[in-house]
């Protein structure tokens, strides 16, 4: 396999790595166990592969069990492979990949099986993203995600843009973002804000903010605020890489995805920081996003649009 300069996996290379199903579900075993098949009902460690069914079977206690059990992949028709190119595309990918143009280059049948699996992948990325805070020095604002027209405001319609508490790392050494971190508002309130703050930002963090109140109120954090309305040029510099990722994000969302729906913009906005929070290790990118979905459970497309 040629070296890429980058450290990335080119297509040509995942090419190569799974070119047939049987590789796809050889890998996923070793991944699962890597120390060796184990049942998962007696962990007994004689254990058998059935290739042309694809499962488990214990030779102590007779159970034949799904390597993919437990995980989104269960249940599912789509082919393993198709499965392993959509993780690919969607680590890999710097502004994402929409669920049209998934469908189209991997010969999906229908939008909805796209769609379905898309959005099983961002569940994944939103459970690993749920496992992390951000500590040193955060950048912290309230952004608006999507857009109302001049009618929506006359109808008194909100359900066209969704808000979200947004928190940067910066980086120790260096001027530049390490982490960034998404929370869905229903309102700007101190009862909603705070527990989030302690949710997503380490205690004793400091938290480079705007002049809101909510902020004062923070308990175990040191708040470093500067206003907007006296102070526009350092308030700018304060937060500058508030500003600049949330442009690149609804940049991203139109250009890409051409928009979507305020119920769904959690998963999306979990999809961005998943990415962009593991860029400096591109050659890890599909392991790990594929060993975030077989830590995922099961979940049905009822489910997802509940």
């Amino acid at each position: 396999m040629d070296k890429n300069p980058y450290g990335e996996l080119s297509l040509l290379d995942f090419q190569k790595r799974f070119p047939t199903e049987v590789s796809c579900w050889d890998y996923v075993a070793k991944m699962r166990w890597p120390k060796g098949l184990e049942c998962p009902t007696c962990h007994g460690k004689k254990t058998g592969f059935i290739k042309t069914r694809r499962l488990l079977e214990c030779r102590s206690c007779g159970r034949q069990t799904s390597i993919t059990a437990g995980t989104i992949f269960h249940k599912s028709r789509m082919p393993l492979r198709k499965w392993f190119w959509a993780i690919f595309l969607m680590a890999t990918s710097s502004k994402g990949v929409s669920m049209c143009n998934l469908q189209k280059h991997l010969r999906i049948k229908s939008y909805r099986a796209a769609w379905l699996m898309g959005h099983k992948i961002r569940r994944a990325m939103i459970e690993r993203e749920g496992l992390y805070k951000l500590k040193g020095k955060v950048q912290v604002d309230e952004i608006t995600v999507g857009t109302q027209t001049y009618e929506d405001r006359l109808k008194r319609r909100e359900d066209r843009h969704a808000h979200f508490l947004m928190g940067v790392q910066e980086g120790k050494t260096k001027d530049y973002p390490r982490f960034v971190s998404f929370e869905q508002l229903e309102a700007a309130f101190n009862k909603e804000m705070l527990p989030l703050l302690d949710k997503r930002i380490a205690k004793g963090s400091k938290l480079k903010t705007d002049a809101a109140s909510v902020f004062e109120q923070a308990a175990g954090y040191k708040v470093e605020q500067v206003p907007f309305s006296t102070e526009p040029e350092k308030a700018k510099k304060h937060l500058k890489w508030i500003h600049w990722l949330s442009s690149n994000l609804k940049r991203g969302l139109t250009s890409t995805y051409h928009g979507c729906f305020p119920k769904y913009r959690k998963a999306y906005l979990a999809e961005f920081a998943y990415r962009f929070n593991r860029r400096y290790w591109p050659h890890q990118a599909f392991d790990r996003l594929l060993y975030a979905c077989l830590q995922t459970k099961q979940i049905t497309l009822a489910e997802l649009r509940a």
